[in-house]
């Protein structure tokens, strides 16, 4: 499955400027409160939705939930008249996009420029820009390595770039059919010979170049930090299928690993038709209610996880709040050896420690673990990105001294030294 390796942002809220952080299979969003990490896990939960390619709409992708980053002005830097989302892939039939957003009538953000990167050969780069130029609002731009096409926007059904590329382009549906002919009987005298020679340069681009893979390349989960009510009885059951075996199978062993429980069942209750979700902790069965809030919340977690397909990147905010650390640990080591992918806003060492381990370890490659720690600036007012590694005995590579600062900070006022 293809990857994403890198999310740059300019100008984003507390952005200033374009900053960058390599992703690894597992990242670690490290930084004090309102430095901008739930920002970047919202920033690549849209780029991976725009660089898909499938299925997309004319709307504001920035305000869904969990993040709800709101209109342009509640997402672009003050002061900036356009702000930039943009990555690098792998494994991908391009290496990257950038998509650059000002804002609309209505003031939300709206694409002023996509471009997709391709590798020509022998590290060669090659870029398709597709723009609408400020001073021809009704045109649309394409300019490739050797041709600059203009296109009337009353010829395209959709508002944004991305949108047209995902219902049309994907589709084998290109302008005026993809044919000189029905090119030059709509454009009339205006299709020079010049003109058709751009075209004809544009279209064979497209066929080329964007044969866009068939499903997402991107599978993207947001796992809610929040779970959800406990409650004593079930009208259906809380694992859903009985016969799904493997689910409590898969939990079970979990929950062993985690140590917070040694089995899981179901109960129906003949009485009143309702189910209990029940946990097995030194011999005995209890009811999901009566044993501490962690067991419930990593439920919600590893229920959400089971299942899904290999290498779907999951976007977690915070997992070990109400872990012991020993269970943060533990969960830590979970996701070492899963096959999927993670990029954790985490305030926990006890997790950052043991994924460091797993790479002393050999439990996960160094190149597949990348700490992202986020750094206040200006007072609070901004903040910038740094990208840590680690090398194969789990050190700690690059880090930058605000990173070492902040952990000694803690650990001197937990002594009470200030």
């Amino acid at each position: 499955m293809s990857e994403i390796t890198e999310l740059c942002l300019r100008d984003v809220r507390c952005f200033e400027g374009r900053q960058s952080a390599h992703l690894g299979r597992i990242t670690l969003l490290v930084g004090e409160n309102s430095t901008g990490k739930s920002t970047f896990l919202g920033c690549y939960k849209v780029f991976a939705k725009l660089s898909n390619f499938i299925g997309l709409q004319d709307k504001n992708y920035f305000d869904e939930e969990p993040f709800r980053m709101g209109n342009f002005d509640t997402v672009a830097r003050s002061g900036n008249e356009n702000f930039f989302v943009g990555g690098a892939f792998k494994d991908h039939c391009h290496t990257g996009v950038e998509f650059t957003f000002i804002e609309n009538d209505r003031g939300l953000p709206a694409e002023q420029r996509i471009r997709l990167k391709f590798e020509e050969g022998y590290g060669k780069q090659i870029n398709l820009d597709i723009s609408c130029p400020l001073e021809s609002p009704r045109l649309w731009r394409f300019e490739g390595p050797d041709f600059r096409f203009d296109l009337d926007r009353s010829e395209v059904s959709y508002v944004q770039f991305s949108t047209w590329l995902s219902n049309y382009v994907r589709n084998g549906f290109l302008p005026f059919f993809g044919e000189s002919s029905s090119f030059r009987k709509r454009e009339g005298r205006d299709a020079t010979i010049e003109r058709q020679i751009e075209f004809g340069k544009f279209v064979n681009f497209l066929r080329a170049r964007l044969p866009l893979p068939e499903e997402s390349a991107f599978i993207v989960e947001t796992l809610d930090p929040a779970a959800p009510p406990r409650v004593r009885v079930y009208d259906t059951s809380p694992l859903g299928d009985e016969d799904d075996v493997g689910l409590k199978k898969y939990l079970m062993e979990a929950g062993k690993n985690l140590g917070l429980f040694s089995g899981i069942d179901v109960r129906y209750r003949t009485v009143d038709r309702l189910f209990e979700l029940l946990v097995e902790r030194s011999g005995k069965q209890y009811n999901i209610v009566d044993v501490g809030y962690g067991v419930h919340s990593i439920l919600s977690l590893l229920r959400a996880i089971y299942g899904k397909p290999k290498g779907t990147v999951f976007l977690l905010q915070q997992p070990e709040v109400h872990l012991h650390p020993v269970a943060q640990a533990q969960l830590a080591q979970l996701m070492a050896e899963s096959s999927y992918r993670f990029i954790i806003e985490t305030h926990s060492d006890h997790l950052i420690d043991r994924l460091r381990i797993c790479t002393m370890r050999k439990d996960i490659k160094p190149k597949d673990l990348s700490i992202v720690y986020f750094e206040p600036t200006d007072g609070g007012a901004k903040s910038r990105i740094y990208s840590i590694s680690v090398d194969d005995n789990g050190n700690l590579v690059n880090e930058p001294e605000g990173y070492r600062r902040f952990f000694l900070d803690e650990t001197e006022k937990l002594l009470g030294f200030f």
